[in-house]
């Protein structure tokens, strides 16, 4: 059996719905407390709300990485960042990090040129079953990562 694969990393709709979901969220939050607050303190509140969820909104997802994985037999795994046309060279990478659920996979590249680090999220949804498999084979061969 091999572990060498190659997949498409980019935040899906699943990863949009989530962040959505966890704005909404924070905007409830904040309806709550103003609810919650004694009458000078909510209006301040309700005026905060609004620029904090456009700034979640608008920069929460900046750091997710979309590119490429490539994983070879020796599981030695190169990240090339980008997508389509604005794809740029694979570069070798470390993964510091790792989680995975049933549905979802956060990874933390570390770039060993560049002391630069990548967070990339992958649904389930968005790539094969067997892409799926061997992501999940690679990640348990290489182990959880440092804490």
């Amino acid at each position: 059996m091999t572990i060498a694969f190659e997949l498409d990393a980019s935040p899906g709709e699943v990863v949009r719905t989530l962040r959505g979901a966890v704005v909404a969220l924070a905007g409830s939050g904040f309806a709550l407390a103003a609810w919650l607050a004694p009458w000078p303190w909510s209006g301040p509140m309700l005026v905060a709300a609004l620029p904090a969820c456009a700034l979640a909104w608008r920069y929460g997802g900046r750091r997710l990485a979309a590119g490429r994985l490539s994983v070879d037999a020796a599981g030695q795994c190169r990240w090339q960042a980008g997508e389509g046309r604005r794809a740029g060279v694979a570069q070798p990478v470390r993964v510091e990090r790792w989680y995975a659920t049933e549905r979802l996979v956060w990874i933390r590249f570390s770039e060993n040129a560049a002391r630069r680090r990548r967070d990339t999220l992958i649904a389930r949804g968005a790539c094969g079953p067997a892409q799926w498999r061997s992501l999940r084979t690679w990640l348990t061969w290489l182990g959880r990562g440092a804490a």
